[in-house]
């Protein structure tokens, strides 16, 4: 029966997606790891001045940047989607569900006009009728008995092909964002090997000087622009905020990370080695929460250091994996995420000492610190700037 049909494509309906389109299940398509690089003695880049070293090192760190932002993009895609997908699935099946119900309620009207029960002719369809003159047939007989309408029949057909259709768009957008991931992912490898590569010419004292005056001008290039942007914003907001009658009253503008966390020379690099990151602060995620904090890219087993001093905690969640929860004396809370293992147990470190390495624990896919500040031990602030600031 045609209906049998339908029920049978739901029953299989991952599986057999699976199979058509070559795909293993969404957590192994995407289940790659980067792994600490080995790195090659006497590469190209000894054949470059200090000058060229310390530029190709900050182009190389702006690509994984690039990069890094991109995956945590495509990351943020894969759950709103993962989470879409689980929602058609739910109404595939009560569609489904109310197909079988029609389709034993139609099987039993014939049952019953055949065998004489319900009166009226006889029907008899031969092997060789096809599925659309027993369904034409089928529906005659239900609202002959009143027991389903032509719209009824129609309506949940429409509805189980519609969530159908839904369901085989959104596995393809799935497959090729799949892909993307996978992509991303291997891009990251290969830069961050390059990076590890590069960065260890940084031991040469004329390499490291090249590299810290190009990168300070970088820096004080990337505060001239954003200082330009904030003034802009400041005016539109000023601008705004005159009332008919030609006063104004402006608010006062939200704390920056800047304000908040410390830039004294005792902060650290949440990450003792290569990483790349964007700002994806404030990112949608599955269940309308959004992203509150920064996603730092780096090979599995990376040490992960306390950016101030102050006391640690380890614990675990299903989401971020395992955790560490620093306590700084600076006042500010620091929270770290999807760790392989914990350096240690809970304790009071100073800045810098290790408390862990970096892992794809909990609900991700890929090898990354998960960083958030908390200034005074409060709600979270984006930490961008400050990290970027110190990475």
């Amino acid at each position: 029966m045609l209906l049998s049909h339908f029920v049978m494509q739901l029953k299989y309906l991952d599986r057999g997606w699976a199979a058509r389109h070559g795909m293993a299940s969404l957590s192994a398509a995407v289940a790659l790891t980067l792994l600490a690089p080995a790195i090659a003695v006497g590469d190209s880049s000894s054949e470059l001045t200090s000058d060229q070293v310390a530029a190709e090192i900050l182009r190389v760190q702006a690509k994984a940047d690039e990069t890094a932002t991109r995956w945590a993009e495509e990351q943020a895609e894969s759950e709103n989607l993962g989470e879409l997908i689980s929602a058609v699935q739910v109404d595939l099946a009560e569609s489904a569900a109310q197909y079988q119900q029609l389709e034993d309620l139609l099987t039993q009207i014939a049952v019953d006009r055949f065998t004489g029960r319900s009166g009226g002719a006889f029907l008899i369809l031969g092997d060789n009728e096809v599925e659309s003159m027993q369904r034409d047939a089928l529906r005659a007989l239900a609202i002959d008995n009143g027991a389903a309408g032509l719209d009824d029949i129609d309506a949940v057909r429409s509805d189980f092909e519609s969530d159908q259709a839904e369901l085989d768009a959104l596995y393809e957008a799935n497959a090729a964002l799949l892909k993307a991931l996978a992509t991303s992912q291997a891009d990251m490898e290969k830069q961050l090997t390059e990076l590890v590569a590069l960065r260890e010419r940084l031991k040469e004292a004329e390499v490291k000087r090249a590299y810290e005056a190009q990168l300070a001008a970088q820096r004080r290039e990337a505060e001239r622009k954003a200082a330009e942007e904030a003034a802009r914003v400041l005016a539109e907001q000023s601008a705004a905020s005159f009332d008919s009658r030609g006063s104004s009253n402006p608010s006062a503008a939200p704390p920056t990370t800047t304000d908040i966390a410390t830039n004294s020379s005792s902060w650290r690099c949440p990450i003792a080695g290569p990483n790349a990151f964007g700002d994806t602060w404030g990112a949608s995620r599955p269940g309308g929460r959004k992203h509150q904090g920064v996603d730092m890219m780096s090979p599995h087993g990376t040490p992960i250091v306390a950016v101030v001093a102050g006391s640690v905690r380890m614990h675990t969640s299903e989401r971020g994996g395992n955790l560490v929860t620093l306590t700084g004396v600076d006042g500010n809370r620091y929270f770290y995420g999807h760790l392989s293992a914990w350096e240690g147990s809970d304790r009071s470190v100073s800045a810098g000492e290790v408390i862990g390495y970096v892992g794809a624990t909990g609900q991700t896919t890929a090898n990354h610190l998960h960083f958030e500040i908390h200034p005074g031990g409060g709600g979270p602030v984006n930490p961008y700037a400050t990290v970027r600031q110190h990475c």
